[in-house]
């Protein structure tokens, strides 16, 4: 049996009225996305040097130079793989939230134990340069990688499943996926092998600390093959 809907009712009619959208799926299966174990990725960080609130010559934080950058780049665009989500462009307040959330270990999920290590040493200051410093960067553009995955993804992304009582995605992350801060994150651009890790970690309850549960609720919704789908358009964007 269905759970119960704990959206707002503004929601809900949102969704019905999206009813009569069609939403195909091919049969793409989504490929198994193999993640380094927490204690793994924390030895790759054990030497960074301790945050400073000071600058480059550059202009680049030195807490992001010597805290941030090996995992989510200097601008804020990751390295390929994935395992580390991008953050330039992304809100402020939602960065801000969510390093409170690892500095109170209230996020959980199989990575976490590399940012409530990362995070620990810093102070407010510090914390509040690293978001504004991303923040204020250039968004990841968006590429495609199977056109046929993120037309699928697009119609999940903005029709829902009505069926299984799911709304669509732009209801809180909008119609340009570009989110509502404080709760709702940027999405447009954002690595695919982290939008399908997240999403499973959502499925699965490895992730929590999230606004009212909505993403466990949405992502329970979700097979892997339209987890598949939903990364593939959000990438594209």
């Amino acid at each position: 049996m269905l759970q119960k809907n704990p959206f707002s009712s503004a929601v809900s009619v949102l969704t019905i009225a999206m009813a009569m959208t069609s939403v195909a799926y091919g049969s793409t299966i989504a490929k198994t996305v193999s993640v380094a174990s927490p204690a793994a990725a924390t030895a790759s960080v054990m030497n960074v040097t301790a945050a400073t609130s000071s600058a480059t010559s550059g202009g680049v934080p030195t807490v992001v130079q010597n805290s941030c950058m090996a995992c989510h780049g200097l601008q804020g665009v990751s390295p390929d793989g994935g395992m580390f989500p991008n953050l330039a462009g992304q809100w402020k307040p939602y960065i801000l939230r969510e390093l409170d959330h690892f500095k109170a270990h209230t996020r959980a999920d199989p990575l976490s134990p590399i940012m409530w290590g990362m995070v620990a040493p810093l102070t407010a200051a510090q914390t509040q340069q690293v978001a504004e410093y991303f923040s204020s960067q250039k968004p990841a553009s968006g590429h495609v990688y199977d056109p046929k995955l993120v037309a699928e993804g697009k119609k999940l992304y903005f029709g829902g499943l009505p069926k299984m009582q799911m709304p669509a995605c732009m209801a809180c992350h909008g119609t340009t996926l570009a989110g509502l801060p404080p709760f709702f994150p940027m999405l447009a651009g954002q690595k695919r092998t982290y939008v399908i890790n997240q999403l499973t970690y959502f499925k699965s309850g490895q992730r929590v600390a999230t606004h009212k549960g909505i993403m466990q609720y949405i992502a329970t919704r979700l097979d892997q093959t339209q987890i598949a789908a939903l990364a593939a358009y959000i990438r594209s964007r």
